[in-house]
């Protein structure tokens, strides 16, 4: 597949939501010769006290002109998204990208696609699943995402509609911290094995060394993980 180019472009804030409690969903603007593959990556540059700082965040959309969703758990200690949180509709930032070779390789295309996230590591998934059914993709498309409360859950009901009109897309999510039919996303992964699939990973570190240790377990060969890693 051919590069991407990279861009460093001053862009507008278009849209800023709340989404979750902690989390934003930022629609912000881009120039014409602009694109990406679904998966990738932009970084934010942003100027804290005199330094520049660089912040990567996976793009939630798929490729559409103008403009680029972003999906960002505002830290409340962190030295960006405090920034980040105050940005509010018409506000400047500076951008850098696309990056990064979390995509769907035309070689994986012949086979089902499983996805599988915690957390904000939905949202390239978000991107690449919107893709692919635009696309007219053809084989199946297991979603599975893991979240600790309800009230963290990205996406639901846009995920759901998806479902209720792709047959060959299903969504899954479990919450680990939940009164009744609580888990892991490990626990979805074991219920949806297909030896003929291949995998796709995201999120903190160790639900990806997790999800990646169960798959060897089962069989799954190492060709047919890919991952992306948060910290």
């Amino acid at each position: 597949m051919e590069r991407k180019k990279v861009h460093r472009f001053k862009s507008n804030v278009l849209e800023i939501k709340q989404i979750t409690p902690s989390t934003k969903h930022l629609v912000i603007s881009t120039p014409e010769d602009f694109d990406f593959y679904p998966g990738q990556f932009i970084s934010l540059i942003l100027n804290i006290d005199g330094r520049e700082i660089r912040r990567p965040y996976s793009i939630a959309s798929k490729p559409t002109p103008n403009s680029l969703d972003l999906c960002i758990k505002i830290l409340p200690n962190g030295l960006a998204t405090p920034t980040i949180d105050k940005l509010k509709s018409g506000d400047k930032l500076e951008v850098l990208g696309p990056m990064g070779d979390f995509i769907i390789k035309e070689s994986a295309l012949n086979k089902p696609l499983i996805f599988i996230s915690t957390g904000t590591g939905v949202t390239p998934f978000r991107s690449i699943i919107h893709h692919l059914l635009h696309s007219n993709f053809k084989n199946k498309i297991i979603l599975l995402t893991g979240y600790r409360h309800e009230f963290d859950v990205l996406y639901e009901d846009e995920f759901k509609e998806l479902a209720d009109k792709n047959e060959n897309f299903s969504y899954n999510r479990i919450l680990s911290q939940s009164d009744q039919d609580s888990g892991y996303v490990q626990d979805l992964v074991k219920k949806n094995l297909l030896p003929e699939a291949n995998y796709y990973i995201c999120g903190l570190k160790e639900m990806v060394n997790a999800v990646k240790d169960l798959l060897e377990e089962k069989g799954i060969p190492k060709e047919q993980v890919f991952f992306e890693k948060y910290d």
